[in-house]
């Protein structure tokens, strides 16, 4: 499936969306908020920054919207814990939930099962089965995602380096579909560099830690690390900063500024990719709502206000063109 780069116009929108007659939603008309709805958002699982960060904007945008929003999730990344959370949701009769997945196809079933109690799902971040939700925010294009990720340490390695990937599962829906697309754009742009390893963290910074450790340790001819994951992008920093690696390996990742901050200051992370993971939960919430009214169609146009102008292409929403941390501008943000 293939995205518009500018699936976003990151302007001011001055007004909020509806339907119009031809489906596509007109920024002077107003989104039904009349009826209160209850909400949930379940991230992988609870304590992860970039998910604090979603949550965040999610809380910010539900009481604009008339959103009765809760936060909840496994304590650790399990698709089994997020499952069962779902459970208890339909349980209670959520209107709408909304989720980044631990695993594409162990959490369709309870999803699916949302969907035929006429329960709204809406996917964002890391997407389920295409039949168990009815709409999937992606963060940024795969190709663009993959391609940041490789510029971001082909800069400091030189084209022919040996490259290890700290993922956080093996099974983990946009960590995969990311290192598809860097090994793809590496194969072109980049036809001398070889991934040596690919190792797990789970998601987990002391996790990804031993394994960024075992990776150094077992490849002392590693000069890159790509981490496409907050906690493993972390644990992989702090491995080279612990064995004394700095200026020797450089990291990257998926990672929030507050989490890597003192990396980039230090020269381990001399590029970051992500997106502003505050507004993409802004996002989520105003695509639950606009789910529930049944205002959304499969293709479709419609204007978020203050976050901008987005596409709907069979379902799918493209978030954000990637945002590149560095040393001159991780200042600005605070996430």
């Amino acid at each position: 499936m293939k995205f518009k780069k500018n699936a976003i116009t990151l302007a001011a929108c001055l007004g909020v969306a509806a339907v119009t007659a031809t489906g596509a939603l007109a920024a002077d008309q107003k989104v039904d908020t009349s009826k209160r709805i209850k909400v949930a958002m379940v991230p992988k699982l609870i304590g992860l920054s970039v998910f604090k960060a979603n949550e965040q904007g999610a809380k910010k945008e539900a009481k604009k919207l008339n959103i009765d929003f809760l936060y909840t999730g496994p304590v650790t990344a399990s698709a089994q814990g997020q499952v069962d959370v779902f459970n208890s949701l339909i349980a209670r009769k959520f209107d709408v939930i909304t989720t980044t997945a631990n695993n594409p196809t162990e959490l369709a079933p309870a999803l699916r099962r949302a969907m035929k109690k006429g329960i709204k799902v809406v996917s964002y971040d890391s997407d389920v089965a295409p039949d168990a939700r009815d709409f999937f925010i992606q963060n940024t294009s795969y190709p663009a995602f993959g391609k940041a990720l490789v510029d971001s340490v082909a800069k400091y390695t030189g084209p022919d380096a040996k490259i290890a990937i700290l993922s956080s599962t093996k099974d983990a829906t946009i960590q995969n579909a990311w290192i598809d697309a860097l090994k793809a754009y590496m194969k072109t742009a980049y036809p001398k560099m070889e991934i040596v390893t690919t190792q797990y963290g789970e998601s987990s910074p002391s996790k990804s830690l031993t394994a960024g450790l075992n990776i150094i340790q077992a490849h002392p001819d590693v000069t890159g690390i790509i981490a496409p994951d907050g906690a493993a992008e972390v644990g992989a920093a702090a491995a080279v900063q612990k064995l004394g690696k700095t200026g020797k390996i450089f990291v990257t990742g998926a990672s929030d500024p507050d989490s890597i901050r003192q990396y980039v200051k230090a020269g381990i992370i001399k590029a970051s990719p992500l997106w502003d993971e505050v507004k993409e939960g802004q996002l989520v919430m105003y695509v639950a709502r606009l789910a529930h009214n049944n205002a959304l169609k499969p293709n479709d146009h419609f204007e978020a206000p203050g976050l901008g102008s987005f596409e709907v292409k069979n379902k799918v929403i493209v978030f954000s063109k990637p945002l590149v941390f560095t040393a001159e501008n991780i200042g600005k943000y605070h996430f």
